[in-house]
This record gives structure tokens, sequence and C-alpha cells, in this order.
């Protein structure tokens, strides 16, 4: 390879020693640098989004401070029949237009229905009918749907009191 080199024109030398720097930026950039980029971006992403729970997380909190303890019989206020809790509970997360059907079942419970719900926002419904009306998940059905996402359940409901 040497012997290749030494036997080249001065100019033909000079631009394989550029050729070869430039190659081996390239090499740096594509085997290092790019890779360690696209880290860092998916990295603060995941920063950005670790902090926006932690916002949602401390007004829920605050809310629930605010609420009080949660009544015994799993009811708002004490007035509001369960239909009315879960109606307006899946309103205030966003999922009233998923909520299809709710019905009592027997004197402590509900079967609830979502259709094409967002399955993070059931999630903090679901806690959140816990620690704010005392209800407790006792079955589920829950299937995934076309949509990235979105979940079609069917869940019973009850007051553990």
């Amino acid at each position: 390879m040497r012997e290749w080199f030494d036997s080249l024109a001065h100019r033909e030398r000079i631009t394989v020693v550029v050729g070869g720097v430039l190659v081996g930026i390239m090499l740096f950039w594509a085997l290092v640098i790019a890779p360690l980029d696209n880290g860092v971006g998916k990295l603060s992403k995941r920063v950005d989004d670790k902090r926006e729970l932690i916002a949602w997380m401390q007004q829920a909190s605050a809310r629930i401070k605010r609420a009080g303890p949660a009544s015994a019989s799993g009811e708002d206020d004490g007035d509001q029949s369960l239909v009315v809790v879960i109606d307006r509970s899946a309103r205030s997360v966003g999922l009233g237009s998923a909520l299809t059907r709710n019905q009592p079942v027997g004197e402590d419970g509900i079967r609830v229905q979502l259709r094409d719900a967002p399955f993070d926002s059931m999630t903090r419904w679901l806690t959140l009918l816990q620690t704010a009306n005392g209800l407790a998940l006792d079955s589920a059905s829950i299937e995934r749907t076309d949509a990235p996402g979105a979940v079609n359940a069917s869940l019973i409901l009850r007051d553990p009191g």
C-alpha cells in the first residue's frame, strides 16, 4: 500500500489523503455522533413525558386532597347514584364520548361499557374512581381496537363497603 501511495503524483497523494480524512470524518459521524444525538433526543422526550406525568399527578393529588375522604357509599356528596358518578367522572377525564352504556348491577355495583376509549385515560379514570369514590374494579374485559392506544372495555365496578 505504501509503495502504491509513493508511486502517485503529488496532487494525487493530496487527493487521496483529503479523501481519506473526509471518509474518516463521515464514518465517525455515522457511527458515533449520529447515534448519540438520536439517543439524547429520545431521552429528552422521555424526560419531558415524565415531567408532564409528574405535573398531572401533582394536580390530581391536590384535587383529591381538596375533595376530602371518599364516602363509604361510593357516591359523591352522598346524593348521587353510581350512574351519575360514573357519567360525571368519565366526562371529567375525557371519556364522555367513549362511555356507551352503564347500568346498575345489584345494589352496590355498576356495569360500564367503553368503546374506542384511550387506554391511558381509562386507567386514570379507574384510579380516580377508586381514590375519590371508593369504587373497586370487580371484573374487566378489555379488547384492543384498530386505533393505536384505544380499547373497548366492559367493566364491573363495586362499592366494597
